[in-house]
């Protein structure tokens, strides 16, 4: 019984989008992190070498989320720009709650930037694939 459970619910959430979100979400993370290390090392502070390095990272993510974990097909401008102003809405959302803590943690608290950019970026990751899932790489026309 417990082997039948355990099978029907790995199985439902650890399938090839989940996976291939992991990977892309993994990908997605190293390109963030090593823009923020470069961006912290010249001496920029926390939260403009984060806003510089989710720039980048929200870019990257944009293209292997449509074409590797959700496969949205179209290319179509109206397509494009809804799914655009949703996944930048979304993003918006995660990195104001990141940089926000990021802050906390590192200017108020005094824990490391990269430390905490790494513990940041975990929660991100889960956030991001929640809304991309739910609201941005979505079939509209079954809404």
């Amino acid at each position: 019984m417990t082997k039948k459970i355990i099978n029907k619910y790995f199985f439902k959430y650890l399938n090839r989008e989940t996976i291939s979100y992991l990977i892309c979400g993994v990908l997605t993370t190293i390109v963030g992190l090593a823009v923020f290390w470069i961006c912290e090392r010249t001496g920029l502070h926390v939260a403009v070498s984060n806003t510089i390095s989710t720039a980048a990272a929200v870019v990257f993510a944009y293209f292997v989320n449509k074409i590797f974990v959700f496969r949205s097909a179209s290319w179509n401008p109206e397509v494009l720009i809804k799914e655009i102003l949703a996944f930048l809405t979304g993003r918006l959302a995660s990195y104001l709650t990141e940089t926000l803590l990021l802050v906390l943690l590192v200017d108020v608290i005094g824990f490391p930037g990269f430390i905490c950019k790494l513990f940041t970026s975990i929660l991100v990751v889960i956030a991001n694939y929640l809304i991309s899932k739910k609201a941005v790489f979505i079939d509209r026309s079954k809404r």
